[in-house]
């Protein structure tokens, strides 16, 4: 018996060209599926602080963010960290005086909410990741409770 036959099938049962296309597609799915297993050199999992400032919101909304709520990132769902503190100051407005000048006054209605959560994440080079979110200062982040959703900014990130 040889090892192609007269329609070039290797053994009589798979065309040589089918036989590399599989072994093609094969290599790809196992580089990705090991791929997503792999985690970067350099990376390990650490606690992350992560402070959020809630700019601009209302009493209500200011009244309900409590220490112990377990945060998640509004798209993905993914768990960011558990609040640890939260310190809620009047928002402050820039004002236009009589004589002309502007200057800060404490906004009577709205709040500035400083909310600082733990959570598990990787810090490597290159990027800080919490959740599965990388969190950079000066970023947005939205984020979500089972009670209240708010638009944050990143002000501090603390690698324990």
């Amino acid at each position: 018996m040889s090892l192609f036959d007269s329609k070039g099938r290797i053994f009589g049962i798979i065309n040589v060209i089918d036989l590399l296309v599989i072994l093609l597609i094969v290599a790809v799915v196992g580089r990705f599926a090991l791929r997503a297993q792999q985690k970067p050199a350099g990376v390990q999992t650490k606690n992350i602080e992560v402070t959020l400032l809630v700019k601009d919101v209302r009493e209500a909304t200011s009244s309900v963010i409590k220490v112990g709520d377990i945060v998640r990132e509004t798209k993905t769902n993914l768990v960011l960290g558990k609040v640890t503190k939260v310190e809620v100051k009047p928002a402050e407005t820039l004002v236009n005086t009589a004589d002309g000048r502007v200057v800060n006054y404490p906004n009577p209605v709205l709040r500035d909410v400083y909310i600082t959560l733990v959570g598990t994440g990787t810090a490597g080079e290159n990027a800080i990741v919490v959740g599965n979110s990388e969190v950079r200062i000066g970023t947005q982040l939205s984020v979500k409770t089972n009670i209240y959703a708010v638009i944050t900014t990143v002000m501090g990130i603390k690698v324990l």
